[in-house]
């Protein structure tokens, strides 16, 4: 890659040509994430660190990805597959979700009757378990929102509604009532179901991402849900959910690391309240393995900090910190996600 190229393909905003007579190559330089990976590749690779990686990457670029994840300590990817395909080996063990969003904006649901395309969905849901998936994913908030209401009248009235936005078809009431039975089959089959909560990229609806507007979903359900990227910067909301209900998770994805200084303080904040079996570590990568290399840094770095804040005010044990390290960064998720 150039280095356009490199500080774009981490880019949440708006891309070059997008908008007229915006510089958004130096908005995305000059964002603290890139200065931050910036300045830590430097310390990896050296003060010529594009080059080194672009060299390390003709060689072999599985190696290269095998490099990063040892030094960063990165045994287990979950992965959201709704960007594209697999385009190299994995160097490290991983679990595939299937994002419904996928089927319902480009499966050709709407193309046939409502019964019809229920049926289709909840069949293709359950072929996926079967196939290996370890559970699902939603990206409802970049679509009509998290105020979800399971109302199969209403989602029969939306189904044929001409209503469109930029993703297609905006039908919000069978958006709602096709998320309710992905929670339904996920709880038949004991599988998790992760939901974008707070802040995300663009497309994102930030004014519906919040994630209370889910309290009267998860509140008497009996499945895993996780709440992607903790609801940031509503995260404190989604902490006080994971001790109130039981069916609440959470991970702490995108905010690490795309907020590098804001690290400590959210995991300070999430675990005023949260129980220490319900938080995940989580980095939301994509594009580029750098992300998740400086993500599980960073990571480590202030979970460090937090626990020497926990002993200098004599809040938590020596031997339950060690239990909350390793729920965050490795337990919790093998079992969520059922790693072997």
């Amino acid at each position: 890659m150039t280095e356009k190229e490199f500080v774009m393909s981490a880019a949440e905003s708006w891309l070059e040509g997008e908008v007229k007579n915006s510089d958004v190559y130096t908005m995305n330089t000059l964002r603290p994430f890139y200065l931050t990976l910036k300045r830590r590749l430097k310390e990896l690779l050296g003060e010529d660190f594009l080059s080194e990686r672009n060299k390390m990457i003709r060689d072999d670029p599985v190696n290269y990805m095998k490099f990063l994840f040892e030094d960063a300590g990165i045994v287990g990817l979950v992965i959201d597959e709704g960007f594209g395909v697999k385009e190299m080996e994995i160097p490290v063990k991983y679990k595939l979700l299937f994002r419904i969003e996928t089927l319902i904006d480009k499966g050709g649901l709407f193309s046939l009757t409502f019964d019809k395309a229920i049926e289709l969905f909840e069949e293709t849901l359950r072929r996926k378990i079967a196939e290996g998936y370890s559970g699902f994913k939603s990206i409802i908030a970049y679509r009509t929102g998290l105020k979800v209401r399971c109302e199969e009248e209403q989602a029969r009235k939306d189904f044929t509604s001409e209503k469109i936005d930029w993703f297609g078809k905006y039908a919000k009431g069978f958006r709602d009532f096709l998320l309710c039975k992905t929670l339904e089959i996920a709880k038949e089959l004991k599988v998790p179901v992760q939901i974008h909560t707070g802040a995300g990229d663009r497309d994102i609806k930030l004014d519906l991402s919040r994630p209370s507007y889910l309290t009267d979903l998860v509140r008497r359900y009996e499945g895993v849900i996780v709440f992607v990227h903790a609801g940031y910067p509503y995260h404190r909301e989604t902490a006080w959910m994971s001790y109130l209900f039981p069916s609440v998770y959470l991970d702490v994805s995108q905010v690490i690391p795309f907020a590098p200084m804001a690290t400590f303080s959210i995991l300070k904040e999430i675990y005023e309240v949260a129980p220490l079996n319900k938080v995940m570590y989580g980095s939301d990568a994509f594009k580029i393995p750098e992300i998740a290399w400086l993500a599980a840094h960073l990571a480590k770095e202030s979970f460090n900090e937090l626990k020497e804040e926990l002993d200098r005010k004599r809040l938590i044990e020596p031997d339950d910190m060690e239990e909350m390290e390793k729920r965050f960064f490795y337990l919790n998720a093998r079992t969520v996600y059922n790693f072997d």
